[in-house]
């Protein structure tokens, strides 16, 4: 619906520009010239106008209500006009195993770039996917409200006992049956390497007897690579649901390793079929 909008604001501005300038006595060189560029002025105009709307509606609500869906299709819509902005294009597989609404489940992901969540939320069309995310975000412009309204979970980089609580809120949050996502490495690696887990943050899934959603993301830190004149193609594949019954007899250690195994294992298989 964003798309929509914007293109037809977009449209609409140029047309009105160039009927203006069109009563004007120019030659057809300098009309076609003024065209494009007035194109290339409506479109940054436009956009800039959506995040005021946007940031300005995200203030007016007050209320925390991570069930709205409205809310989050709003900003599911926008994210996704951002990033074709961007001239990014998401290639998603296995959205077969994508769990179907009602039912919550833990999503987990290894963790590349900030905006790693803004283009993997707009997938989940009609699942209210919240995610554990670092505190941080939670102030940034336009959104930063918007992360707060819509339910998300802010989390401190240290393993203290704020971290902790996090994870209780989280999981307060799935028993109430919001879908609820985290990093399990903690922080981004700016590549297509992964660091460390922290098994912790399996306890999101293990104190409920949560169905886990594996994701493995691969070139999200490719996102500006050839900007604008090239489509940049980024990855995002969900991996068969891990059920508490095939992982119930693991500790937070085990299946943090057995995660991070698969999450490898595709991204092993991204780096031998693709070439950039």
């Amino acid at each position: 619906m964003a798309t929509f909008i914007y293109i037809l604001l977009s449209i609409a501005g140029t047309i009105a520009t160039i009927i203006f300038i069109g009563v004007l006595e120019i030659s057809w060189v300098w009309l076609l010239l003024y065209c494009i560029l007035i194109s290339l002025v409506n479109m940054v105009a436009v956009f800039l106008l959506f995040l005021i709307f946007i940031a300005t509606y995200g203030r007016l609500i007050r209320k925390i209500n991570p069930h709205n869906m409205r809310n989050h299709k709003i900003i599911n819509s926008i994210l996704r006009l951002a990033f074709r902005l961007m001239n990014v294009k998401l290639i998603v597989t296995g959205k077969e195993h994508i769990p179907e609404k009602g039912k919550p489940f833990i999503f987990v992901c290894n963790h590349q770039e900030n905006y790693d969540i803004m283009a993997i939320k707009p997938v989940f069309k009609e699942q209210p996917l919240n995610f554990i995310a670092k505190k941080e975000s939670f102030d940034w412009f336009v959104l930063g409200h918007w992360i707060k309204v819509l339910g998300n979970v802010p989390i401190a980089r240290e393993a203290d006992r704020s971290a902790a609580e996090s994870i209780i809120k989280g999981i307060k949050l799935y028993k109430d049956g919001v879908p609820m996502a985290i990093f399990p490495e903690g922080k981004r690696t700016f590549s297509n390497e992964m660091t460390d887990f922290k098994p912790g943050a399996f306890k999101l899934a293990l104190k409920p007897k949560a169905d886990i959603l594996v994701g493995t993301i691969y070139d999200f830190s490719k996102v500006f690579k050839g900007w604008p004149l090239k489509t940049q193609r980024i990855y995002l594949h969900f991996h068969p649901l891990l059920t508490y019954d095939s992982y119930g007899h693991m500790n937070s250690i085990d299946l943090s390793n057995h995660v991070k195994t698969m999450i490898q294992e595709k991204l092993d298989d991204y780096k031998a079929t693709l070439t950039d």
